[in-house]
This record gives structure tokens, sequence and C-alpha cells, in this order.
């Protein structure tokens, strides 16, 4: 089932972000949502994903267990290592395949074998995010919501990523909030202004 958003309206106060907005979107495919600071695109994204209700209109297709989310703020386990934070949010056990998988994916986005045992206060910002991101792609679900996903990353790993996404959006839908023009571009997703 594809996601289509009818009629929405949200405020906050009297600052009034969507008065009738819609949108139909693919089953596949990249998305960007785009616009001024503070027009409201991260607050889409939390609409989308089911975290934020407080809305009139409605949003078929998306809501808690159909959307992955990859936040701006990371919000790893601050007691797991990268690769610990990956397991733990796919699987409810540590077997060969599963670790294997999320070693795969973590040396795909530039860790080294020694960089998957780090703990988050011990990562960069870019690793972080880069940890953040694998594990949103890594949870199985028929949208990909990314917020701001290249904002801490150097060209080489700002280019893993973009492929990443690239190949997701061929599975399923990814829809994605970027300030990068570059980045719009690169990954070939359809605006969205808002």
């Amino acid at each position: 089932m594809s996601l289509e958003i009818i009629n929405l309206y949200k405020s906050f106060g009297d600052k009034k972000l969507f008065d009738g907005f819609s949108y139909s979107f693919s089953d596949t495919g990249i998305y960007a949502v785009i616009g001024e600071s503070g027009i409201g695109k991260t607050t889409l994204l939390r609409m989308i994903s089911g975290l934020d209700t407080d809305y009139a209109g409605e949003i078929i297709g998306g809501g808690i267990g159909r959307v992955s989310f990859a936040f701006q703020e990371y919000r790893l386990f601050p007691g797991l290592s990268a690769i610990e934070n990956l397991i733990f949010t796919i699987s409810d056990r540590k077997d060969g395949a599963v670790f294997d998988k999320c070693k795969k994916m973590l040396l795909t986005l530039g860790f080294t074998d020694n960089d998957i045992n780090l703990f988050p206060e011990q990562m960069s910002g870019g690793m972080k995010q880069r940890v953040s991101i694998a594990r949103a792609i890594l949870f199985d679900t028929p949208i990909l919501i990314l917020d701001e996903p290249t904002k801490e990353l150097d060209r080489q790993n700002r280019d893993a990523v973009i492929r990443l996404i690239q190949n997701e959006a061929k599975r399923r839908l990814v829809i994605l909030v970027s300030h990068s023009d570059e980045d719009i571009s690169a990954l070939g997703a359809i605006k969205i202004h808002i």
C-alpha cells in the first residue's frame, strides 16, 4: 500500500504549518521534503511515522510498524557499541548471521573492525550519524524516513550513504529532509515543496 496524505492540517499555537496539504507517494523511490527552516519538514516526517498524531486530516499507509526513522539526533543506546546498537534494533538474538549482516553494513559505511566496537561517547558525530542510518536501513519497513542524513558526513561517507539510500529506494519508499541541493540532485529525489 502506498502512502497518501489527505487534507493535512497542523498548527503550533497561532503558527499554521499545514493547511489542507495533500500528497500521494509511490511504493518505491526517493522523495525530498524541502522548504524554509521552521516550515514543518521534520514535523511532517514525525506525522508520517506516527510519532506526532496531533493533526487533522488523514495519513494512510504510514505509522508505527510501517516506518523506520533515522532522526537528526541519532538516538543511539549509550551502553551499546555501534554493532550492538544495530543488532538490538533488528533482532532479539545475537546469532552469527545477524552479527555478519550488521558488521557488513557498518563496514560499507566506512567503519573498521575496531570501530564497530566503539560506544557512542567514543564516536564522532559522523560515526553516530552513520550508525543511526544503518539502524534505520536494517529495520525492514515499507517506508524509510531520513532527517538530514548527510549533514555531518565527509565526501566519501556521504557518497556511501547516497548509494545505500538509492539501493533502498528500489525496494521501498524513502522520504528525507535535506538542506543540500547537491545531495537531493545526487539522489535523484522527487522534490516536495512545503
